[in-house]
């Protein structure tokens, strides 16, 4: 009567061994899944590292232009070709305000005319100042400031003491400019200082 009990034993304890088995197995296969996940999760960190590395690396630098550099030069430090009564480059005040740079002609009644020439060279492209008289100048003067450009007369204005004008002229192909002041019938017994504030070119 009891070998129907013990028959029955032995298929429970099978079931339960292999039971265990499974369950020992789905919890290796879950460990590996979770292993396979990890590993995953440290690739897209070194992609973005790697992107981030690759970004800074291929910042353009800063370009460099290839343009040409723009030049200035100061009549002050050319030497003219010509000049009827001698040039003074001295610093000076024009309306109350000053430049370091400067070509000033002396006018009067016994030489009303001043001018002084310059070899442009076909190099420059503009001719930029500030005219007035000096303000040492006798008070009521005037003075008359013309430029000519290989021959043309370019700029003609007859400015008081204390009056200032700020001039620009293309000088594109030129090869010799003239500065040029003009007494213009004041006190005979005065000179008067016919100024070009900061005069320059530039290309």
């Amino acid at each position: 009567m009891n070998v129907p009990r013990k028959a029955s034993r032995t298929p429970l304890k099978r079931f339960h061994i292999a039971a265990a088995g499974m369950a020992t197995a789905v919890m290796l296969a879950g460990t590996g899944a979770c292993g396979g996940e990890g590993r995953q999760a440290t690739q897209p960190t070194r992609t973005i590292t790697q992107t981030v590395t690759a970004g800074e690396t291929s910042t353009p630098s800063p370009s460099v232009s290839t343009s040409p550099t723009s030049q200035t030069r100061y009549l002050s430090d050319l030497t003219p070709l010509t000049s009827s009564q001698g040039v003074d480059t001295s610093a000076v005040e024009i309306n109350g305000e000053g430049f370091a740079r400067s070509v000033t002609l002396i006018a009067n009644a016994a030489g009303p005319v001043n001018s002084v020439e310059y070899n442009l060279s076909r190099h420059w492209d503009m001719f930029s100042a500030t005219i007035g008289l000096r303000d040492d100048s006798p008070t009521g003067g005037k003075l008359t400031f013309e430029v000519s450009v290989d021959g043309k007369q370019e700029y003609s204005e007859t400015v008081p003491l204390g009056r200032s004008q700020k001039i620009e002229l293309d000088l594109s192909n030129a090869l010799r400019m003239k500065l040029t002041v003009t007494y213009s019938g004041q006190d005979a017994g005065s000179s008067y200082y016919g100024s070009w504030g900061n005069a320059r070119l530039s290309s």
